[in-house]
């Protein structure tokens, strides 16, 4: 760590130095700038006086970057010193809770972009699009059980191991999608998710029929319409519920957000209409 603070006081004390002798000031200075750069903006007033302000200025501005540029390398590295402290068994562990926690990311990015669908233009392409989203997302849904079903299975196989190592947290993500609550959501959200991608492949595939109003095919598509309402209301009353479970989950362990569905901001996906 410190390597552009090293830099920064070192070039620091080199300027200064130089300086020093020009100004007929003590070359001490630059050892003091050199173990305490900051105590630059004192020498730059007494040497410049009146002229200080942009030098100043622009000290500060340079002392403000290395600190930030720190403050980045820190992230970058903290992480990997702390997981090299690990045993083997630790860290294959961590890679399964990291596998988790991306699918999590992944699908939840797709529950946002769900929840703000509600409305479509009947177009065929746009119909396609969608649907092709909805699919997406399905699939997402099979992708994140088969991630918590493997971290399940390792933290069982390694549990004495997460205790003695400090890993206690992650044994509560299995507690958490064994409630029934979430078990009824993640079900219930694969539901209304065909149950949409059932009206959008109907409506697509008749959607002349539909806009001449042929009673047969108009027949059909309130059929799948109600399947569809049904779906999402069932949906929205269990994940009300969910939410209501994950928040006071959250309020005892914070730190296992990133590894929790999202909980959504209008509390309920909206119902589709067709424009």
């Amino acid at each position: 760590m410190f390597y552009i603070y090293f830099i920064f006081s070192l070039i620091a004390a080199i300027f200064v130095y130089i300086d020093s002798t020009k100004q007929q000031m003590p070359r001490w200075w630059s050892a003091v700038i050199f173990f305490a750069p900051v105590t630059m903006i004192y020498y730059i007033i007494k040497t410049r006086q009146k002229k200080s302000l942009i030098p100043i200025t622009l000290f500060v501005l340079i002392f403000v970057l290395v600190g930030a540029g720190e403050s980045f390398l820190y992230t970058r590295i903290k992480d990997k010193i702390i997981y090299s402290n690990y045993s083997d068994t630790a860290k294959e562990i961590l890679e399964f809770a990291n596998e988790l926690e991306y699918s999590v990311k992944q699908l939840n990015d797709l529950t946002l972009e769900l929840e703000g669908m509600n409305s479509i233009d009947s177009s065929p392409a746009k119909i396609d699009e969608v649907l092709s989203f909805v699919y997406t997302m399905r699939q997402m849904l099979k992708e994140n059980d088969r991630s918590v079903k493997e971290f399940i299975l390792v933290i069982n196989d390694y549990r004495d191991i997460l205790i003695q190592e400090h890993f206690e947290r992650l044994l509560k993500i299995e507690e958490y999608y064994k409630q029934p609550v979430v078990i009824k959501y993640l079900n219930n959200l694969d539901l209304y998710l065909e149950a949409f991608a059932g009206i959008l492949k109907y409506t697509g595939e008749n959607s002349q029929e539909i806009k001449d109003r042929v009673p047969m095919y108009i027949k059909n598509y309130d059929g799948y319409y109600m399947n569809y309402v049904r779906a999402l209301e069932s949906h929205n009353r269990i994940d009300v519920a969910r939410m209501q479970f994950q928040h006071n989950f959250l309020l005892h362990y914070p730190e296992l957000k990133p590894y929790l569905p999202t909980i959504l901001q209008t509390r309920f996906v909206n119902i589709w209409n067709k424009k």
